[in-house]
């Protein structure tokens, strides 16, 4: 895999995290406020963008251990039951749907960097408006 390739989901991540940061700021009109309100201000922004990117990190994690097989099986079992067709169905039952999805395994870590990178700012933030 090429450099490009593999930085590229890291910086796809960190530019939704900017915008996050951005919406937020522009969206309390930073401009506004004095310095010590500006500085938290923008340390909630970096912690709201961390802990969104962070969060979606740790559902794909657990999503990839199978948390969610069961309810996935039932919503696709309930919508068989309107088909016209039902009896033909993609699965047997949950063991032979769960073993097509054993082998699955969706690349989560850029999520958790990113995410962590953007709560370290906001700690940086937060540590500096609080020594104000």
């Amino acid at each position: 895999m090429s450099n490009k390739k593999k930085f590229l989901p890291y910086l796809i991540c960190l530019l939704i995290g900017a915008v996050i940061v951005i919406a937020i700021v522009c969206g309390f009109q930073i401009w506004t406020k004095e310095l010590k309100d500006a500085l938290c201000l923008i340390g909630d922004a970096f912690f709201t963008a961390g802990v969104a990117l962070a969060g979606v990190g740790l559902l794909v994690f657990v999503s990839n251990g199978g948390v969610f097989d069961m309810l996935a099986y039932a919503m696709i079992r309930l919508f068989d039951l309107f088909r016209k067709d039902c009896k033909n169905q993609k699965y047997k039952d949950y063991y032979e749907y769960r073993q097509s999805k054993k082998d699955r395994n969706t690349r989560m870590s850029f999520m958790l960097v990113v995410g962590l990178f953007y709560l370290l700012i906001a700690l940086v933030f937060s540590l500096v408006w609080a020594n104000m």
